[in-house]
C-alpha cells in the first residue's frame, strides 16, 4: 500500500481542487489499478497529507510537495 498511496498523493499534487472522480480516471491512466482509491484517500487525509474541502482535494505542501508559492486559480 505504501507505493499506490504515494502515488495517490503524485496524483493530486499534480492536479489540485480534483474530485475522487478526478483523481480515480487520472490514476487509472497512470495504470494505478487499486480500486481501494477512496480508502486511501481517507487515510492520506486522515494523516494530514491530503485536504477535502466541498468533495475536492488537495495535497498539504509539506515534504516533496513544498512550494515556495501556492499558484493554483484557484486560491
Amino acid at each position: 500500500m505504501p507505493a499506490e498511496y504515494d502515488r495517490i498523493l503524485d496524483v493530486v499534487a499534480e492536479n489540485p481542487g480534483a474530485t475522487i472522480e478526478d483523481i480515480t480516471d487520472l490514476a487509472h491512466d497512470r495504470g494505478i489499478t487499486d480500486t481501494g482509491i477512496s480508502e486511501l484517500l481517507s487515510k492520506a487525509e486522515s494523516d494530514n497529507d491530503l485536504l477535502e474541502f466541498d468533495g475536492r482535494y488537495w495535497v498539504m505542501r509539506t515534504g516533496k510537495y513544498r512550494f515556495h508559492r501556492y499558484d493554483h486559480p484557484e486560491t
